[in-house]
């Protein structure tokens, strides 16, 4: 019997492996299970005991304090406490954040106008495919996706500590194998990931409509292709106003687009961006012709 199903809160038995499993990746070496019961100013006694299920974690102070020292989202602490997600989709979730936010920045560094090529071929790319799927209403249903490309097909198995993976079967024939059972927001995710890297990686040439490869930019395009496939900001902005106002608009639009809370930040973040840009051109459009009057006067 393992320790998380021996303890009477397996939830918190999981919120500890997980809190264990982030505290690593943080430090980059190994930690023993003290180093996680300390951000709770926990004995090795009680630590012992949350690790084995056996001592209840859930209070807010407890539960913001281990979000805040391990820079998580305090939602998904919460979700892994009431048994939304298992700790292999929290992890996943929580190293996308900062895959998209690296990426991104690294992005950030590149030519504007190659930037701005890739961004454009690839959100046509995916209009058009939207469009052939004749997606209108969010979610976007994976099998109509897939339905597509008949050389890609998928199949769910059982897996360890993975959500998907791409299976090579032949020259340009592809099993992308999910975790079976329920399907979450994150295997989704995962699933339309392993999509994007046959798509604009081992099959590009199909696509000439992508353009050329640019290793710079791959890991930024993969993330798009992941985000306006399963979010396009024109959806997201008109769902927006559907959502109740009294509760969480991330949650609620994650919910409508079963996608992670993850990426609907991710796209709204884009969206902020992108008016911010849009404003600041505007208000140099204004401000020109007055400078350009006082050159003349000169």
């Amino acid at each position: 019997m393992s320790l998380a199903s021996a303890g009477k809160f397996p939830e918190s038995a999981h919120l500890f492996k997980f809190c264990h499993r982030v505290l690593t990746q943080k430090r980059g070496k190994r930690v023993n299970d003290q180093d996680v019961g300390s951000i709770l100013n926990f004995n090795p006694s009680d630590c012992s005991h949350w690790k084995r299920g056996k001592k209840n974690v859930r209070s807010v102070f407890a539960l913001e304090k281990l979000a805040t020292e391990l820079n998580i989202e305090v939602a998904l602490i919460y979700d892994i406490i009431s048994g939304a997600v298992d700790i292999d989709e929290a992890y996943y979730e929580h190293q996308q954040a900062i895959e998209f936010r690296r990426v991104l920045a690294a992005a950030r560094q590149e030519d504007p106008g190659l930037l701005n090529d890739v961004q454009q071929r690839c959100e046509q790319f995916i209009s058009e495919l939207h469009q052939r799927c004749e997606y209108v209403v969010p979610p976007l249903y994976l099998p109509e996706v897939m339905l597509f490309f008949p050389s890609i097909s998928t199949q769910a198995v059982d897996m360890v500590d993975k959500l998907s993976r791409i299976l090579r079967v032949k020259s340009s024939q592809y099993c992308i194998q999910f975790r079976s059972g329920d399907i979450r927001p994150q295997t989704r995710m995962s699933v339309i990931a392993e999509l994007a890297r046959i798509l604009l990686q081992g099959e590009r040439s199909k696509y000439p409509q992508l353009g050329e490869l640019n290793e710079a930019l791959l890991k930024f395009e993969q993330h798009l292709f992941i985000a306006e496939m399963l979010a396009p900001k024109a959806m997201l902005k008109r769902e927006m106003q559907n959502v109740d106002a009294r509760k969480n608009l991330i949650s609620g639009l994650a919910a409508q687009f079963w996608v992670p809370r993850m990426l609907i930040s991710y796209q709204m973040q884009s969206i902020l961006r992108s008016h911010l840009a849009e404003a600041v051109l505007s208000q140099g459009d204004q401000q020109q012709p007055a400078s350009f009057s006082e050159g003349a006067r000169v």
